[in-house]
């Protein structure tokens, strides 16, 4: 018991030497260090010190704070020298503490005696206030932080308190830009728990953690206050806010243009492979398959690859079936395995084999069936397949091989959309054919991630339609203004080689116009707002009139490079915008619709494709928005011949359409389950996920 106490000593006898102590702090903040590293970092330079370095450093091992590892040669810190330094850190911190002065822990872990000048120059270099305002202010928070009496200080809290001083002051404009951004530490944790359960990873943790803060700073310091204010009312609401000043939403790219000056990347690009014009369908696929990994990660919702089949089917011409089969396959799988959160932008090819002038319509449906097969098999090994595909509709119904395809993988899971071959459409939905003709180009990125809620533009307006499209009017000014600001912000990421792949990575992916769409969310219910008497008011007319009131104003803000359009899409927003609506005006009203939000694309059952004032009504409004409409239909048929009747049936009648089949699936073995399956057939786990063939 005596030798306990004589050891305590003798430790605080090794550590009372300033040097012996930094050797301890150096090898705990650096690691395992060779005798001559330790020496230079010690501050034992010269020869005539090597003895007083060696007498410090025997001390530190014969008390065990340090060890030797003699077959690597390095020193280290033992766990008692690592108690010693914490000990030694907590006595400094609470002799500071108890000298009477305020002390500040700085968000770089340490122990700074408070000095209020710091404040002063945060004022006027972050908030850029006034000198003598901001002198004022200072001195305020000075005298009330020394009336705490507080142990210790942190600077997130002097912060806090200089920004509740500046809302008492009614300086709202300073407080906005010393805000701090970032999230509570409950949303933190909640955030672990749940992202593992959603399918995500810890990428995907450090990207949804990553746009929160993002997403602060838009509202707070990059948008104008009124669309700023007309998101957090709910007049508005912008959809992957994190990413919405950094990124564009979808992007075109026309891969024949790709094949005609190849990859060759720039700048920033550098470790890009550079990939010329393709000399055979390996490197043709390699070349997409590089283009997708890259922009994955610059496109926040969709890349769209145009003339797919155009681009590969020249080089196809001496490849049997099962060769191309096989080489697709491997495409497949290797954008899929690039394609690691959920959170990036997915990857879309566009198949039109009826623009054949080129390769003959023979080498075209070669290619087009080994693609559409080789896919089946990639959707049935695949539980989650996340590449999609754009399939032009035949010009005669009689053409029922590639339906009949389409029909099998569409059952079986596979994300397809249908669109008329004089298209040119995202899997989403969005029209890439909104510039006018002087202006059209094959390469272009579309900003689109804005809606405009229609509902409480009708609750506001106690039915009247006139004021109603004056409201509506004036919300389209609103919305006009954040994506102009969009653009411009967009333009400054790209000058900034941000996005290297789209501003340098290759001619071929130059953006060189970003069309502006904006979205109507709720234009069923705000109808049904709108007319008095449901049994003598024309839907389909007032519907007409909205439409044409909105493309209107859109021509009319549209300038010479900024072309402003009008789409009905599926995105994000239509249950945060019902959920607030119910908060102002009552749940009565909208209970119905909180639970899956307003009506955002026009959704079709069988039914309603052999009413022809229906299927009208639908081709007018995919005529009138000029953005783009994504018509749903639902696909939850039991056998594959009726959804091949289906396709067939909508295929002469909508320009565009999906279906939306609901896909169950296995997360424990990806076995895909009947619907409506609460436990897995093959290895009776309960842990099931679900997804869409229209998402």
């Amino acid at each position: 018991m005596q030798a306990a106490p004589r050891r305590v000593k003798t430790i605080y006898s090794v550590i009372a030497s300033p040097q012996r102590l930094e050797i301890l702090r150096i090898l705990n903040i650096k690691g395992p260090l060779t005798y001559s590293a330790l020496k230079t970092l010690a501050g034992f330079k010269s020869k005539k010190e090597s003895g007083k370095f060696a007498y410090h450093l025997r001390k530190l091992v014969r008390q065990l704070l340090i060890q030797l590892n003699r077959q690597e040669r390095k020193y280290t810190v033992t766990n008692l020298g690592r108690l010693v330094l914490n000990l030694t850190r907590q006595i400094e911190e609470q002799s500071l503490v108890e000298s009477g002065k305020l002390y500040v822990r700085t968000s770089h872990q340490t122990m700074e005696e408070f000095n209020a000048n710091k404040i002063l120059q945060s004022l006027v270099k972050e908030a850029g206030m006034p000198v003598e305002l901001a002198q004022k202010i200072t001195s305020e928070t000075e005298s009330r932080l020394y009336k705490f009496q507080t142990q210790y200080l942190t600077a997130p809290l002097i912060r806090e308190m200089v920004n509740a001083l500046l809302v008492e002051h009614s300086l709202e404009e300073y407080r906005h830009k010393l805000t701090r951004l970032g999230m509570p530490i409950y949303d933190v944790t909640q955030l672990l728990n749940k992202v593992g359960d959603d399918g995500g990873n810890v990428e995907s943790l450090v990207h949804m953690t990553g746009g929160a803060v993002f997403s602060e700073y838009l509202l707070l310091e990059q948008l104008p206050r009124d669309v700023a204010d007309a998101h957090l009312a709910g007049d508005i609401h912008i959809s992957n806010a994190g990413v919405w000043g950094l990124m564009p939403d979808t992007v075109f790219v026309d891969l024949l243009s790709v094949r005609a000056s190849g990859f060759n990347p720039k700048g920033r690009l550098a470790y890009a492979p550079m990939l010329p014009t393709p000399e055979n369908a390996e490197k043709a696929l390699g070349i997409i398959s590089n283009l997708s990994l890259l922009m994955d990660r610059e496109v926040s919702v969709e890349v769209t690859f145009r003339n797919f089949l155009q681009y590969l089917a020249p080089y196809c011409r001496s490849r049997t079936k099962r060769e191309l089969e096989a080489m697709i396959l491997r495409f497949l799988e290797s954008v899929t395995g690039g394609m690691s959160t959920p959170q990036r932008g997915t990857v879309t090819l566009e198949l039109n084999p009826f623009k054949h002038d080129e390769v003959g319509r023979d080498l075209m449906e070669k290619t087009l069936d080994a693609t559409l097969g080789t896919y089946r098999d990639f959707v049935e090994a695949t539980p989650r397949p996340e590449v999609r595909l754009l399939l032009a509709k035949p010009n005669r119904v009689d053409e029922t091989k590639t339906l009949k395809q389409a029909a099998g993988i569409l059952f079986n899971g596979g994300r397809i959309a249908f669109f008329s071959p004089d298209q040119r459409r995202s899997f989403g939905g969005v029209n890439a054919g909104i510039l006018s003709q002087e202006y059209q180009a094959d390469n272009i990125s579309v900003l689109h991630n804005l809606s405009l809620n229609l509902p409480r533009l009708a609750y506001d307006s106690n039915q009247d339609e006139t004021y109603f499209r004056a409201k509506l009017a004036m919300l389209i000014g609103v919305a006009a203004d954040a994506l102009g600001t969009r653009r411009r912000m967009i333009e400054r990421v790209l000058k900034k080689s941000l996005l290297p792949t789209l501003a340098l990575g290759s001619e071929a992916v130059t953006p060189v116009m970003m069309p502006l769409i904006m979205n109507f969310v709720g234009l069923e219910e705000a109808l049904t707002g709108l007319i008095r008497d449901p049994a003598t008011g024309s839907r389909v007319a007032l519907a007409e009139k909205i439409v044409q009131t909105a493309s209107q104003i859109a021509d009319e803000k549209s300038g010479k490079n900024e072309r402003l359009g009008v789409a009905m899409l599926e995105e994000d927003g239509a249950g945060r915008l019902a959920s607030l609506d119910s908060d102002k005006y009552g749940k009565a009203n909208i209970q119905q619709l909180l639970k899956s939000g307003y009506s955002q694309s026009p959704a079709m059952v069988a039914a309603d494709l052999d009413n022809q004032a229906r299927v009208e009504y639908i081709n007018k409004l995919s005529s009138g928005l000029s953005g783009g409409v994504s018509v749903t239909l639902d696909g939850e048929s039991e056998d594959i011949r009726s959804i091949y009747d289906l396709i067939v049936n909508a295929a002469p009648k909508l320009p565009y359409f999906k279906l939306d089949r609901k896909i169950v699936v296995c997360r424990n073995c990806g076995a895909k389950l009947p619907p409506r399956a609460q436990r897995c057939t093959r290895c009776k786990s309960v842990a099931t996920m679900q997804y869409s063939t229209a998402s």
